[in-house]
């Protein structure tokens, strides 16, 4: 209960836990009477809740409750206490305290969360690993990425690996692939022989583009072969010749 957009859903095999995005609402800036700027969300859900939209947004940033008859803002809403009072509402009037997000960034800058950088905003929620699930090979992930969740965003382009503790609270976010910029990552699964599969959309929007692919990423544990490349800024010329 609660959500606005929820977006890409993966349960924790192990735990039940549920995970997914939760794309936020197009307001660049904060808005005095009326509420906090727009932020995308990554939610965990340990057990049934209420999730915040449309009163709460990321940790429980508060709208405010507008009269649009007078134009004033007359409250704040409370995250412990929410209600619904509108006309439309067929169920509950007193709602259950408000769920504050597991990770959530607005378009500009995170000061919690900086690795998710900015611009554009479509977070969705990956699958959690554990390697004892897949059959023995040379190409699965190793166990360093056991218990992590893997985040990513449609329009930034980056996979993020997040760390727990033992009762799933949040400890810590590092890039996954940092050198690669992802073509608009769409989805993903790991495969069971434990290597990652991923859907890219491509990079503009309603064409066929050629970047659209699915990508099947292994993790490879040896050396990799080196790349020979060699530059210079000319081919001849006249003795003394320096070449760069």
């Amino acid at each position: 209960m609660g959500n606005r957009n929820p977006y890409r859903i993966s349960i924790d095999k192990k735990k039940g836990t549920l995970y997914w995005g939760e794309v936020g609402p197009d307001a660049g800036r904060d808005s005095t009477g009326f509420g906090p700027k727009g932020h995308d969300e990554v939610n965990q859900a340990k057990f049934a809740g209420f999730f915040g939209w449309p009163y709460f947004v990321g940790d429980n940033k508060a709208y405010w409750q507008y009269n649009f008859k007078t134009s004033q803002s007359e409250y704040q809403f409370d995250p412990t206490k929410p209600v619904n009072n509108s006309l439309n509402n067929s169920g509950i009037k007193k709602l259950p305290q408000a769920q504050p997000a597991f990770i959530w960034y607005p378009y500009d800058e995170s000061e919690e969360f900086p690795l998710v950088g900015n611009g554009g905003r479509n977070a969705m929620a990956g699958p959690i690993y554990y390697s004892d699930l897949y059959e023995d090979n040379n190409f699965k992930f190793p166990q360093y990425f056991d218990g992590k969740l893997f985040i990513y965003d449609w329009m930034r382009g980056w996979v993020h690996l997040v760390t727990m503790d033992e009762n799933e609270n949040y400890l810590g976010m590092e890039p996954f692939m940092p050198s690669h910029k992802f073509s608009n990552p769409m989805d993903m699964q790991f495969a069971k022989d434990g290597s990652l599969y991923m859907l890219e959309y491509g990079t503009t929007w309603y064409k066929q583009n050629e970047d659209a692919r699915l990508l099947r990423i292994t993790y490879n544990s040896g050396n990799r072969s080196p790349i020979i490349s060699a530059t210079h800024d000319k081919k001849a010329g006249a003795v003394p010749l320096e070449v760069y």
